[in-house]
């Protein structure tokens, strides 16, 4: 019984892991998940869901940020532990999207911080909040 529990709980992780690599470029809720996996005719419980995902931003598996509005944590699927290295994110207040930022501009405003404020950025957890294009020029208004 111990071995189908251990071989149930892998295929959770699997359940869950495969969510995500199909939404790389989305953030994604814990709540999200549990629906998408409902809706699979896969139903996978929110605790099981919420301390798999703690598990994989642990082991960098996982990007976690708050989501707009501070409600909920938002996840995001790493394809290898380097996606997280050299480049910040934003995210948008607006619609919510999630934008990868690697420029140079940002690598000097690093150094910048550092060498003038002698604080390390982690650009793992560094995510800076605004507004899209899209959404700054619908009049957004979160984005006012």
């Amino acid at each position: 019984m111990n071995e189908n529990r251990k071989s149930y709980s892998t295929r959770q992780k699997d359940l869950i892991l495969n969510c995500l690599r199909e939404n790389r470029q989305r953030h994604l809720t814990a709540e999200m998940i549990v629906d998408d996996l409902k809706d699979r005719g896969e139903p996978v419980g929110q605790t099981t869901v919420y301390r798999n995902l703690e598990k994989m931003v642990k082991d960098g598996m996982l990007l976690k940020f708050a989501a707009p509005g501070g409600m909920h944590a938002c996840y995001q699927y790493l394809e290898s532990p380097e996606d997280h290295l050299n480049h910040h994110h934003l995210v948008c207040v607006g619609c919510g999207q999630l934008i990868h930022l690697s420029c140079g501009h940002i690598d000097e405003l690093t150094a910048h911080i550092q060498e003038e404020h002698g604080f390390h950025l982690d650009s793992f957890k560094t995510i800076f909040y605004g507004c899209c294009e899209s959404c700054a020029a619908k009049g957004e208004a979160r984005c006012t």
